[in-house]
């Protein structure tokens, strides 16, 4: 599916939710990697496991005495607010954080870039939005459709129940904060448009080829890790091979 939207010169974005009950930071860290090597998704975003008030999930827990943060305004799907079996909170917010670092490597950048070359995505668009999702948690510790260019901050804007700053500390830091994320910013600008202008201008772009581009065959559900290491893909794959075995019609 992901290689017919590239064929059409399509990004493609997917969400990647943290905190399913098999995951640990471990888990986590072997499916990014895994995820990097064989799916040609362009952009990946990641989210906390939230049992938003309100919903199935969130009743659930509740009826089960399982802790849930009392405070509503952490219900944002980028803090973790309940508790899990195989993560403490600080464990599950660190890895929460550390996903983005490990998706968004220069590395695994430079690859996106080139297989966007290879296949008709728009190489501008792409660094455009690699540059947002590469820094936002990094540096504002926000999803990245959350934030922008420059943050605007007021001492007046406090959570309840938090004192008030005084105004002589904090706009000389709110100054200083801005203009190191600044600097930041203006490197990963600078290295994104010189990755992006090089892969574009190469000779055989357009001949790029990884095994996330390699076209499907029959034995994908036995040689890719996607398919072989991760726990929900494994159940799945079993399901489908049990539903041939009994219906005799291949489930794709």
């Amino acid at each position: 599916m992901l290689l017919a939207w590239k064929k059409q010169g399509i990004l493609t974005i997917a969400g990647y939710i943290l905190g399913f009950p098999a995951d640990t930071p471990e888990s986590i860290k072997r499916d990014i990697a895994i995820i990097k090597e064989e799916l040609p998704i362009d952009l990946l975003e990641f989210f906390c496991l939230t049992p938003l008030p309100g919903s199935e999930d969130h009743q659930t827990l509740w009826r089960n005495g399982v802790a849930m943060d009392p405070d509503l305004n952490r219900y944002d799907v980028e803090h973790v607010c309940t508790a899990h079996s195989k993560m403490s909170k600080k464990e599950w917010q660190d890895i929460y954080h550390e996903a983005w670092l490990l998706y968004y490597t220069p590395k695994h950048m430079k690859i996106l870039l080139r297989r966007a070359a290879a296949t008709g995505v728009p190489i501008s668009n792409l660094a455009k939005y690699l540059l947002t999702f590469s820094t936002t948690d990094r540096l504002e510790k926000v999803h990245p459709l959350q934030g922008g260019i420059f943050r605007l901050k007021h001492p007046s804007e406090r959570r309840p129940g938090l004192s008030r700053e005084k105004p002589w500390f904090f706009w000389p830091r709110f100054g200083w904060e801005t203009l190191v994320k600044h600097v930041v910013l203006t490197g990963a600008i600078g290295r994104l448009l010189i990755w992006k202008t090089v892969i574009a201008y190469s000779p055989g772009a357009g001949n790029y080829m990884d095994q996330a581009l390699t076209p499907v065959s029959d034995d994908e559900d036995e040689t890719l890790d996607l398919l072989t290491k991760t726990t929900g893909a494994r159940a799945a794959v079993a399901h489908a091979k049990k539903i041939a075995e009994l219906t005799g019609v291949r489930v794709a």
